[in-house]
């Protein structure tokens, strides 16, 4: 028996021990004689509205319910006990359990935000302790939206988060939080959904959350390896006591593309095709058809239709809360035959056994089938000559031979058959047991299942010089099995009356498994129902590929808090966590945090003029990113370090600071970040205006691929070689005003500053990527400069004739009408050393405005984002092979006869990288603009309705940029390729109609 079975065996036989005891627990608890009784009630906002998600708590318990979707609650409670209410922006409110069953509770807006209770990592915390940079978005907030995932909703909402999001059906936005840190993996943030560590959450349904809170600095630290880029909890909805409640949630509209580039019509291009060939020296121009003028955008696009639904029921009998929900969601893209289908089954249940013991789960079915369409498409679109015809006269494809090589864009859909399943079951169950007063023991077993199939199927085709003479099909399938087990120990006590304690400790055990592979066969028949391997010629079966990923991790955490008189708060967090991944000298790593605050405002000699409240925080951590580890896994054979050597000569020339002796399996580890927090919140004008200023200061040892000569390796080799530091600051100012029952209004505005910058690069190396693929690269990550800023040539002017070419430096073959390049090294030779850095993707500032008001039965609501100071790259404008359509921009053009000085002459020639291509990235978007009103309930009421609410609702409806391609928002495979436009999914507008139904 090897060490591992050994492990899981101990882990098995200790979960038994564990379930034992909790069975024996349940016994003797059951037989003792808990004098509790229901306590049911029902809480509402200053105007009478029901409050969604108000926590209602027994103090010094962890006997909670939450209200539901009418406000209504039901707990369990002895006589003579208190109840808390907490709900975010409201006064916490306290009462006494009487002789009575039914309350009813009217909330006021809180005077003392410090008093909310927000989720940390591993339980909750009231926000006056907390010591740590958190932002939250409640569910309410996110459901009004058209989205497939939690984060969408949050861009432009709360500081230091920048999202970039797609149009494109299924997809999962990227997140950056607080600057880019990692320069070879992804910076999206860890997602814990109900305590379940995951990287998508594509399957948990929007009208399911109940909040989103964001750890930004050293509270992340409790997630150890997986903390340097924040950490984004999420926390779905639970039952509350009572008959049960039902609620429809629906909505229906339509996508429209936006922003589509202007391009050159059928006699603009074919004048600039005929000049670009002249200047080649063509002998003969080719002879077109003078019918066609194709508008190829219009051609594969359409309005795509989306469609959601969701239906809940919660409800409770005291002892046995339950919430279930379905939900389905059809997103038809705005490509032509584009199909994304998902549904999504939610079943949360939670039971109280005892005052002492409580059981739970939360279990997700979530179902995906998808038509897929290349974004490629739109790349043909672009370059496809608007000359070609979409059909020729016999009914074929139309294509324009000897012209642009992107063939028919409207062939390449119709011809494409791409389909994939997927089926994912993610879950926990769970068990919290009261030891004693104020110390709960909790035990939780999480899995997340995913299989997914995929079939691509090219039939046998001809038109023009596109051909496919054998049909072929390939098939893949993948899965991926994770597991995790949790066990915490949480003391909340208080020593006399100033001094409190909250302590955490834990261990966890985790386990990946994940597995893809692909077969191709060819002459399988063009019949849907026949495309399957066993249908082709056995003798060209192939395996494409085969790849599979173990990966295990064990960690040890704690976490201690500590407020004198409810203003002087300390709170320290250590982590030990262990991977497989890496080697056995380096599977360990030790993450912290250390954070104080301090509640100025509580002070005696405190002066309440300016603020109402203000409160100070200040903290530091070592945090990791374990992304790296799948690579390290791969290439761990291909490790070393790098030091400040003397060059090396070897085949193609020096390579700097390389010794082979140090090739070793020993430098793996964990990426690290270090980093400082410091911050202010506020409350001004009777709490009206809350604010929060935050600074922070982050540096992250990061790994790069080395350059090493072809014979070690081609792609180069990692190593954990640059030093990446992001510092900037934080500001988010709330305001809001209740006029009257009637009328109320809100604003917000954030914004954050950040600094990117390579602060070294071990070795002296630089590292250029960025490619167009025509051969060309457009950035470089050197110390100095932020990561994948664009390093090109610095575009003067343009040559007017051949004299002037003959008296400054110039690119060979450089004719009138090219490009004059700044000679930044006065050596009258144009070579990558005249290259500069033109700024880099990663912007200086963004920023998030949004607004809101309620009159009588109507509510109105808008928010805003956008982002300024950084650069893209127009890549496909860059990209030219021959003979492809151009931007309408172009028709200004240098001719003989328009000297431009801006726009260089028509050309088939690959041009160089350079500033021309380099724009700015600023832009401003209306996310979400939403009109609702509520029905009256004289009328529902009679039909057995309560809160029903009509909307309509337009999701960027509105957007301004500089740059003059499709969309500014370019995230790349990594931060070394991002911001170069080059294949893209344009950006749409959805504008919808939508209904909220509440059953009694």
């Amino acid at each position: 028996m090897n060490s591992n079975q050994t492990k899981l065996k101990l882990k098995a036989r200790s979960f038994m021990i564990l379930l034992a005891f909790a069975l024996t627990c349940l016994h003797t608890l059951s037989a003792s004689n808990f004098v509790t009784k229901p306590i049911r009630g029902k809480v509402t906002d200053e105007k009478n509205q029901p409050l969604i998600g108000a926590v209602v708590q027994v103090k010094g318990t962890e006997t909670a319910a939450i209200t539901d979707l009418n406000g209504n609650f039901e707990i369990e409670a002895n006589e003579n006990d208190v109840i808390v209410l907490t709900y975010i922006g409201y006064d916490t409110q306290e009462f006494t359990v009487g002789s009575g069953n039914d309350v009813f509770f009217s909330m006021k807006p809180s005077n003392a935000q410090l008093d909310e209770v927000i989720v940390v990592a591993y339980g909750t915390q009231k926000k006056r302790a907390v010591t740590g940079a958190i932002s939250t978005v409640k569910g309410d907030q996110l459901s009004k939206q058209p989205l497939l995932t939690a984060v969408q909703g949050i861009q432009g909402l709360a500081p230091g988060i920048q999202v970039v999001g797609s149009s494109q059906p299924g997809t999962q936005p990227r997140v950056t939080i607080r600057g880019l840190n990692t320069i070879l993996t992804n910076e999206n943030p860890l997602y814990v959904v109900d305590g379940i560590l995951t990287d998508d959450i594509t399957n948990i349904n929007t009208n399911d959350i109940l909040s989103v809170d964001v750890l930004k600095d050293g509270s992340a630290a409790m997630y150890g390896s997986r903390s340097a880029n924040g950490v984004v909890l999420i926390t779905t909805k639970k039952g509350a006591s009572g008959a049960p409640k039902f609620s429809i949630d629906a909505y229906t509209g339509f996508r429209k593309l936006t922003n589509l580039v202007k391009m050159a019509d059928r006699n603009e291009y074919l004048t600039y095709t005929n000049e670009a060939r002249l200047y080649e020296g063509a002998n003969s121009i080719p002879v077109f058809d003078n019918s066609a003028n194709t508008d190829w955008f219009k051609e594969i696009s359409r309005n795509g239709v989306l469609r959601n639904i969701n239906l809940n029921v919660n409800g409770g009998t005291g002892a046995l809360n339950y919430l279930f929900s379905v939900g389905f969601l059809k997103d038809e893209g705005v490509i032509k035959g584009a199909d994304y289908n998902r549904i999504t089954i939610r079943s949360n249940n939670e039971f109280t056994v005892s005052k002492r013991l409580k059981l739970g789960n939360t279990f997700s079915i979530g179902l995906t089938d998808s038509d897929n369409k290349s974004n490629g498409v739109f790349t043909d679109a672009y370059r496809a000559s608007p000359a070609a015809p979409l059909f020729d006269t016999k009914g074929n494809y139309g294509y324009q031979p000897g012209l642009s090589a992107a063939g028919n864009p409207l062939a390449n859909i119709e011809l494409q058959n791409d389909f994939s399943k997927a089926l994912r079951l993610q879950g926990s169950i769970y068990g919290d047991f009261q030891l004693v007063k104020g110390l709960v023991f909790r035990s939780s077993l999480g899995i997340d299942r995913v299989n997914n199939t995929q079939t691509i199927y090219d039939p046998v085709y001809g038109y023009g010089t596109f051909k496919k003479t054998v049909s072929e099909l390939k098939s893949s399938e993948g899965a991926r099995k994770y597991w995790l087990w949790n066990n915490t120990l949480n003391l909340k006590t208080m020593i006399g009356d100033d001094h409190s304690i909250d302590v955490t400790a834990g261990m966890s055990s985790e386990q990946s498994n994940d597995y893809a592979r692909q077969f191709r066969v060819a002459n399988v028949p063009n019949q849907e129902n026949l495309w399957y391997l066993s249908k082709g010629d056995p003798s060209t079966l192939t395996l494409l590929s085969d790849n599979g990923y173990l990966l295990r991790q064990s960690s040890i955490f704690g976490r201690a808090n500590y407020s004198f008189k409810n203003r002087y708060n300390l709170s320290g967090v250590l982590r030990r966590d262990g991977s497989s991944a890496f080697p056995k000298d380096k599977k360990y790593g030790n993450f912290y945090s250390v954070g104080a605050s301090w509640i100025v405002s509580d002070e005696s000699f405190f002066s309440k003029g300016l603020f109402e409240t203000l409160k100070v925080r200040l903290g530091v951590a070592r945090l990791g990113n374990d992304a790296i580890s799948r690579l390290v896994s791969n290439e761990l054979s291909a490790l070393l370090s790098v030091t400040n050597t003397s060059p090396y000569a070897f085949p193609g020339g020096l390579v700097q600071g390389i010794t082979f002796d140090q090739l070793k399996d020993a430098a793996a580890t964990w990426e690290s970040t270090k980093s400082i927090d410091a911050g202010v919140e506020f409350g001004m004008f009777n709490n009206k205006l809350l604010g929060e200023i935050s600074y922070y200061n982050k540096l992250t040892s990061a790994y790069v691929r080395v350059p090493t000569p072809s014979f070690v390796d081609p792609n180069g080799i990692l190593s954990q070689a640059a030093d990446v530091r992001n510092k900037g600051l934080e500001l988010a100012l709330n305001y809001r005003k209740f006029v009257n029952d009637d009328f109320s209004w809100k604003v917000g505005i954030n914004t954050t500053f950040n600094k990117n910058n390579v602060e070294a690069v071990r070795g002296g190396i630089d590292l250029k990527e960025g490619g167009l693929g025509n051969g060309e690269i457009t950035t470089s990550t050197v110390q100095g400069q932020p990561i994948g800023s664009f390093w090109v040539y610095d575009v003067v002017g343009i040559f007017q004739n051949q004299a002037e070419i003959d008296a400054s430096a110039a690119v060979t073959g450089t004719l009138p009408g090219d490009f004059k390049y700044r000679d930044v090294n006065s050596d009258n030779v144009i070579d990558e050393r005249d290259r500069i850095f033109a700024g880099s993707y990663q912007p200086k500032m963004y920023y998030g405005v949004n607004a809101g008001l309620n009159y009588k039965s109507f509510d109105f609501s808008i928010d805003c984002y956008g982002n300024r100071g950084n650069k893209v790259y127009n890549g496909k404008k860059a990209v030219r092979f021959g003979n492809e359509n151009i931007e309408a921009s172009r028709l200004d053009r240098w001719t003989a006869t328009n000297l431009s000085t801006t726009e260089y002459r028509a050309s088939n020639n690959i041009p160089k990288p350079s500033t021309y291509f380099v724009e700015s990235g600023d832009f401003f978007r209306i996310n979400n603009v939403t009109l609702g009103y509520k029905l009256p309930e004289s009328i529902i009421n009679n039909i057995g309705l309560t809160n029903t609410r009509l909307f309509v609702s337009a999701q960027n409806p509105v957007i301004r940029k500089k740059f003059s391609g499709f969309s500014p928002e370019l995230p790349g495979s990594n931060a070394l390729n991002s911001g170069i436009e080059l294949g893209v999914y344009p950006t749409s507008a959805t504008y919808m109609v939508g209904l909220n139904i509440n059953f009694k």
